[in-house]
């Protein structure tokens, strides 16, 4: 049953400031109700006029940060292997629950959530409501399931060798953030995944997936009521809340080591991120961060790009990053390069680090990041799907809807000032900045 208490339905204009970035035209207008339920349960549903489709994703606040040693891989291996079954549904009823009524299912595991979600013509949201939940909180974890899975999933493991542009970034978070939880790679590792029983996972699905831990997501041509309707026929599956005891996180690490390097078995490229730990998602400074590292490296007319790729020919890939989490994030310059030109694209990397407090970033370069931003923000809300996204990371991040509108004003408002400041924090100390690099053995 719902609760009583919906949160009020955000007013949303175009404030003059940000006019010139905006025109209310690029908007589409939304009509946005937000449910909270007794046992935890949110629901936020977004009507988008002029939608003609659906997107409608459940989402757990479970990742693999919260994962010990022993069980590391495990949220991502149960987001896998519900797909064999659930008590409602068999492999094949699942496979074919959304496909064959045209409309699209998957599921991805993060380091913080794990997301089911649809892509369907609004006239099939009752069913979309129903597989989801099946999946989340119905499976079954069979014996036999559990094993094929292993050996699918070692393998995605293995297959880490031939994929150096992933593996660079996994080394990177695993130094930068020492031993806390967010250093785990998503994937897990063979030796725990290998570990998996039906008992172990049953225990882990029992203690995330939980009602006030589940967050459902709408957007699109819906109407609120029935998804409302949809929802609470299917909630009943949800086992009852049970309080968890609180984990101590452990601290991250004051002081990292210089270099990291690795080898591996083939290939002719070397992959190299200079980074460091950078702060999380509720901090002040992410926008100016955000900015910076657009500016750095983000697109083909950022610094980075321009230098190393298309001045000098050194990397057949050269981006900036930023990844913010809940508690830190992590940013860096990543390139990929000839094994040959290693040494050179470092040292071009440590002066593009440098430069970006030698030669400040410029009022020019503020306002490209600007539209780039405002750009990044507007363009993919035509897809219902990424606003389904954008929405449930405000919902799960924020706890609440955040218009375009908002976002726009805050990147129109950021100055040239914030964002120096920024690059002198994060770039000026370079004994602060770590190189992680994944190179090919050589005789």
């Amino acid at each position: 049953m719902k609760s009583n208490k919906t949160r009020p339905k955000p007013s949303i204009t175009i404030l003059p400031e940000i006019s010139r970035y905006l025109r209310p035209e690029e908007i589409a207008p939304v009509d946005v109700k937000i449910e909270a339920y007794p046992n935890g349960l949110r629901v936020l549903s977004e009507r988008v006029t002029g939608a003609s489709s659906l997107a409608l994703g459940l989402w757990v606040k479970v990742g693999s940060r919260d994962e010990n040693l022993r069980n590391n891989g495990i949220a991502h291996f149960i987001e896998h292997v519900v797909f064999k079954g659930t008590a409602g549904r068999t492999m094949r009823e699942i496979m074919r629950s959304i496909e064959s009524r045209g409309g699209y299912l998957n599921a991805f595991t993060t380091k913080e959530h794990t997301c089911f979600y649809t892509w369907t013509r609004t006239t099939h949201l009752e069913e979309s409501v129903s597989v989801l939940f099946d999946l989340a909180t119905r499976p079954t974890f069979s014996k036999r399931d559990i094993e094929n899975e292993k050996s699918v999933i070692i393998e995605e493991i293995n297959g880490l060798e031939d994929e150096p542009d992933e593996l660079v970034f996994d080394l990177f978070e695993r130094e930068v953030f020492g031993k806390h939880p967010l250093s785990k790679p998503i994937i897990g590792r063979a030796r725990t995944v290998k570990s998996f029983t039906p008992e172990i996972l049953s225990a882990f699905h029992r203690k995330h997936y939980r009602a006030s831990d589940i967050v459902i997501v709408a957007s699109g041509s819906h109407s609120h009521d029935d998804l409302f309707v949809a929802v609470g026929r299917a909630m009943r599956h949800i086992p009852p809340h049970q309080p968890r005891r609180s984990v101590t996180v452990p601290r991250l690490p004051g002081t990292t080591d210089a270099e990291h390097h690795v080898t591996r078995a083939a290939g002719q490229q070397a992959h190299l991120i200079l980074g460091r730990r950078a702060p999380g998602i509720h901090a002040k400074r992410q926008l100016a961060i955000n900015a910076l590292i657009t500016i750095a490296g983000v697109g083909m007319s950022s610094r980075l790009n321009l230098r190393l790729r298309e001045e000098l020919g050194l990397a057949y890939d050269a981006m900036a990053f930023y990844s913010p989490f809940e508690d830190a994030g992590a940013v860096g310059l990543y390139v990929a390069t000839a094994i040959d030109n290693r040494d050179r694209a470092v040292r071009e990397m440590r002066r593009m680090a440098r430069n970006l407090v030698a030669k400040p970033i410029s009022n020019a370069e503020l306002e490209r990041a600007k539209e780039q931003l405002i750009g990044g923000l507007v363009l993919p809300m035509e897809s219902v799907t990424n606003r389904m996204m954008r929405s449930a990371q405000n919902e799960l991040y924020f706890g609440g809807y955040h218009p375009i509108e908002r976002d726009v004003e805050k990147i129109a408002r950021l100055t040239l000032e914030e964002v120096r400041d920024e690059a002198a924090r994060l770039f000026e100390d370079e004994k602060a900045l770590m190189l992680v690099s994944v190179v090919p053995e050589t005789d």
